[in-house]
């Protein structure tokens, strides 16, 4: 599983191969500063809904896959 660290490292890469500051993203998205700036530490309890704002202002998109679980990963609701 993709951490939200990663997610957040792959976000602040992107934004610096862009030539975008935190306040460009903040000021496009129109999401505050702290929050951008918390998004790209990882940290913060960001909504969905920000996440994909930053993602829409950097030309990214979040990818969902079925991932392969072992049988002790199953949560008990599928044995």
């Amino acid at each position: 599983m993709t951490k939200l660290t990663e997610i957040a490292e792959k976000i602040r890469r992107d934004r610096i191969l862009k030539n975008f500051t935190q306040s460009d993203v903040s000021e496009l998205s129109g999401i505050s500063l702290r929050t951008i700036r918390d998004m790209e530490k990882g940290s913060g309890q960001s909504s969905l809904a920000n996440w994909q704002k930053v993602l829409d202002v950097l030309g990214l998109e979040f990818g969902i896959k079925t991932k392969k679980l072992t049988d002790a990963e199953r949560p008990g609701l599928f044995q």
